[in-house]
């Protein structure tokens, strides 16, 4: 299992967890492929989030110029042990119609908060649904 999860646009799947490494910042942007674009908890470019709502937006945007990476689901625990902060999980995600009719569901919602309800909170909850509160996050 690799340590980094590279993928390319051409192997997205409709319902991927994808993220993006925010180095200059040091945190992980996390969003949901819906097949053309990715939704996402997404606020003001300077980082200010008082104003962040869950939107979509083309896949370069939610880039901006950073490398797209995959969040893995249903790993072995052998596989996952070794990562900071966690970019995989045992947990088996839910079918992508699921998947997307959460992600939908929250497009326009705010509330963004640092610690409970920021975009990985957001991309696993549309994963996993309630069993996202047994999974690691930042």
């Amino acid at each position: 299992m690799p340590l980094f999860h590279d993928i390319s646009e051409g192997e997205l799947r409709r319902g991927d967890h994808i993220y993006v490494w925010r180095y200059a910042i040091g945190y992980r942007h996390h969003g949901i492929w819906d097949g053309r674009k990715v939704i996402h908890f997404s606020g003001a470019k300077s980082g200010d989030k008082s104003n962040a709502t869950i939107r979509r937006d083309t896949l370069d945007v939610f880039l901006d110029g950073g490398n797209l990476k995959i969040y893995l689901y249903g790993v072995s625990w052998w596989n996952t042990w070794y990562e900071f902060g966690g970019a995989s999980t045992t947990e088996e995600s839910d079918p992508p119609d699921t998947v997307m009719d959460r992600a939908e569901s929250r497009i326009g919602d705010g509330g963004y908060s640092l610690l409970g309800n920021n975009c990985e909170n957001f991309a696993l909850w549309c994963k996993l649904g309630e069993r996202a509160k047994k999974v690691r996050t930042q």
